[in-house]
């Protein structure tokens, strides 16, 4: 299964995924949820997430898919 990283940001704020993850292609958004998930989980204070991205990396660099909070999170 390939590695893929999950960078989020709202064009001014960036949280970097060094690790990265094993994932599907077809599970992508899955995980783009969780990693959305977990980041407003973690940020509390943080009211509004309408601008946040999930930017997915694939080992060679490449965007594959980019996500946005509101549909993760829906």
């Amino acid at each position: 299964m390939p590695r893929h990283y999950f960078h989020c940001t709202n064009g001014v704020d960036l949280v970097v995924d060094r690790r990265g993850r094993r994932v599907h292609p077809q599970r992508l958004e899955r995980a783009a949820a969780h990693v959305a998930g977990s980041l407003m989980s973690g940020l509390p204070d943080l009211v509004d997430w309408s601008d946040w991205l999930v930017n997915v990396y694939d080992s060679d660099g490449s965007v594959v898919a980019i996500v946005p909070f509101c549909n993760a999170h829906a």
